[in-house]
């Protein structure tokens, strides 16, 4: 993917999210992006809840709430 292609797609996204069309622009022609799986790594549980300040892996290390603890994680 090159650099216009990559602008295209933010374009499109944003423009989705906005409910308008993106501003015409030449561009090459953009494949259609492969359709999205679920990873399980990428899910967040829910029920995990950090009462403290302290990391749950490294208790040691202040939470920085990245959600590594709340994932299975890769």
């Amino acid at each position: 993917m090159n650099d216009a292609e990559l602008r295209s797609l933010v374009r499109t996204a944003v423009a989705r999210h906005l409910g308008t069309m993106p501003s015409p622009m030449p561009a090459a022609p953009v494949a259609a992006p492969a359709p999205l799986t679920l990873i399980s790594s990428h899910s967040l549980y829910a029920g995990l809840v950090n009462v403290t300040d302290d990391c749950l892996i490294e208790p040691t290390v202040k939470c920085d709430h990245c959600g590594y603890c709340k994932s299975h994680g890769n």
